[in-house]
């Protein structure tokens, strides 16, 4: 039980990180930022 929440938390960060590496290329290439809808 326990490797399986350790499992699923390490998949959470990969994929929050891949997110947060995807949006900052994004935001350099076009000047977009994903957060930039939450700002206004």
């Amino acid at each position: 039980m326990g490797q399986n929440i350790l499992y699923g938390f390490i998949s959470v960060v990969v994929c929050v990180g891949f997110f947060l590496m995807v949006d900052h290329f994004l935001m350099d290439m076009q000047g977009l930022d994903f957060w930039y809808m939450f700002r206004k």
